[in-house]
């Protein structure tokens, strides 16, 4: 497997997720409309507990977290190695401090503590040691009371399996994950699942035939309280044990 540390960092890949996969009306930026909500409800529950809120972002890549967070924490922080995108967040930012480094191996944040972590779209791609990496480094970043929120876009109980059998079938690998594997996974690492949020039962076939019909049905879906075990994405929110 390819280090996933390397796959982000290229203009091309830059700007295809800058003008591709995020681009309005696409099927991710429905998704992340859905993030949106839960992150705006996780930091209500957050601040009743602790008012200054410290903030850092894992990966934060082009910006597209850290830029809608910065104005609801008081001291926010983006850490990438990818310079390219670092470029781009730069110019969304307007108070966030944005640092070059990989985490895992060189501690530039020795000694900061964070009330809030977020790592999105890293851990399903990202190869088994790098993950324990990341969790480890990340982990140690975590204040007492503080919360950890990171999702996984590839559930192995969701549509993805027939996907990810069909590859087999041809001797390939698609990546995927299981609530069971993260839940040991984090575990491994003193932290604990809060919380579990599940979006996107149905299959993205469908949402590019009709799209609007599609989300509507997933949103409906999304607060039946077992679905969320087979949604495609999966988001965590997890506390030091």
């Amino acid at each position: 497997m390819r280090d996933y540390r390397l796959s982000h960092q290229s203009e091309i890949k830059t700007k295809r997720y800058e003008r591709d996969v995020y681009r309005a009306g696409s099927y991710d930026d429905g998704i992340w409309q859905e993030e949106k909500k839960i992150l705006d409800c996780e930091l209500g529950l957050l601040k009743k507990q602790i008012p200054v809120l410290r903030y850092l972002d894992f990966g934060c890549g082009t910006g597209r977290i850290i830029g809608y967070l910065e104005h609801k924490v008081d001291k926010s922080t983006g850490v990438d190695i990818a310079r390219e995108m670092l470029a781009i967040a730069k110019e969304k930012l307007r108070c966030s401090r944005l640092i070059e480094a990989d985490i895992t191996t060189d501690d530039v944040l020795r000694g900061q503590k964070f009330d809030i972590i977020t790592a999105f779209r890293i851990f399903l791609n990202a190869e088994p040691p790098l993950r324990d990496a990341i969790l480890k480094a990340l982990a140690q970043k975590l204040s007492q009371d503080g919360i950890f929120i990171f999702n996984i876009h590839g559930n192995t109980w969701s549509f993805r399996l027939p996907m990810v059998w069909w590859y087999r079938l041809r001797g390939r690998h698609l990546n995927h994950l299981s609530y069971k594997q993260i839940k040991k996974m984090t575990a491994r690492h003193g932290l604990r699942i809060e919380r579990l949020y599940g979006f996107g039962f149905v299959p993205k076939l469908l949402y590019r035939l009709c799209p609007r019909k599609s989300f509507a049905v997933d949103r409906l879906l999304a607060r039946v309280p077992l679905i969320k075990y087979i949604s495609y994405h999966l988001i965590f929110v997890c506390k030091r044990v």
